[in-house]
């Protein structure tokens, strides 16, 4: 994650700083291990808040477990000037490692209270751009009179509200560019929409703090904030529920009991091992209605490169479906749909 092409807008900083702690683990194993941890405060105290996590969490990939570090870490780097500095490029990398293990050992238990409690609610006001387009074409080439939409792993909720707005779609829109076509805008036929997050139901102050440090993350916010007000007047339609995915007869049960037709999972499945992400997908496909589709977007390469896959699971099936790429996992830059396009959304003709 370290060598991510856009140095991650400003986490680069921190994966640095936790790379050298975890070599300095390596060569000082825990702080028992003699004086030169005696302090608590050196050597061993990210394997320490490791531990403590994957014994709450051992479904977590890697990727998330970084990702949220690194959150948490800026969460509490709000109050700790000294833990602030762990993102100051200028410092020197040996420093920061060691102004990093002092605040894991300064703050371990809420640090890791919110890395096994939590998730990364990232929240990217241009994501829902590509559902938008997707699934009003999905619904017109197959004739679906209504969508019962379920948004899982929802955050604060914001795409099932974006959906079907037209002022929040004409402001990013253009900063997406299709090849070779993009579809037609259409409104989705939406008859109900839900969306659903383990507790604790993340809030706005949470996904700040899911933006890097960075004038890039500002802007991304800035953008949230943006859709959430021109979005305030659907907040009411939506069913937001506390309900891990992970629960997954709670899940079935939630899909059939309020006869979702399609789903969508937008950057979340990426953050369980491949097992995990392999039942919730049967869960929900075994659970929607016909004909139904669960639509999944995931980070490219568990976040150590650019850009996103997304994927279709037709209601019945586990196969998955390739419907496009996207460079930019922020949905800035280039979409291109992949082979089953046609198949779920029809032919797309270039002018």
């Amino acid at each position: 994650m370290q060598q991510h092409q856009q140095g991650n807008h400003g986490w680069s900083v921190f994966h640095e700083g936790l790379s050298l702690a975890a070599a300095d683990s390596r060569t000082h194993p825990g702080p028992d291990a003699g004086p030169d941890s005696a302090s608590g405060s050196g050597p061993g105290e990210l394997d320490r808040l490791l531990s403590a996590v994957w014994r709450a969490r051992p479904r977590i990939s890697d990727s998330h477990l970084i990702t949220l570090l690194g959150i948490a870490l800026r969460t509490v780097a709000d109050t700790d000037t000294d833990a602030a500095r762990v993102f100051r490029p200028q410092l020197p990398g040996a420093v920061r490692a060691g102004l990093l293990s002092a605040a894991l050992a300064r703050h371990h238990d809420a640090i890791a209270a919110m890395v096994t409690e939590q998730s990364n609610s990232y929240t990217g006001a241009r994501r829902f751009l590509v559902p938008q387009l997707l699934l009003g074409a999905y619904a017109a080439h197959h004739r679906i009179a209504e969508v019962r939409l379920l948004d899982i792993g929802t955050s604060i909720g914001l795409l099932p509200r974006q959906l079907n707005n037209r002022t929040v779609y004409d402001r990013f829109a253009p900063g997406l560019s299709w090849h070779p076509a993009a579809p037609a805008y259409r409104d989705i036929p939406l008859a109900a929409r839900f969306g659903i997050d383990a507790p604790p139901l993340p809030t706005l102050d949470w996904v700040r703090g899911c933006h890097g440090p960075s004038d890039y993350y500002t802007e991304r916010f800035s953008e949230v904030v943006w859709a959430l007000e021109q979005t305030a007047g659907t907040a009411g339609d939506i069913g937001i529920h506390a309900l891990d995915m992970l629960d997954l007869p709670a899940l079935a049960d939630f899909v059939h009991s309020h006869h979702i037709n399609v789903a969508t999972c937008n950057f979340v499945l990426y953050q369980y091992d491949e097992p995990t992400r392999e039942r919730i997908i049967a869960t929900v496909t075994g659970a929607l209605r016909r004909p139904g589709l669960l639509l999944s977007m995931e980070p490219g390469y568990e976040l150590r490169r650019m850009g996103a896959r997304v994927r279709g699971y037709r209601a019945g099936s586990t196969a998955p479906l390739h419907l496009a790429d996207v460079s930019d996992a922020h949905f800035l830059g280039r979409v291109t749909p992949g082979a089953d396009f046609a198949g779920i959304a029809g032919a797309v003709r270039s002018a």
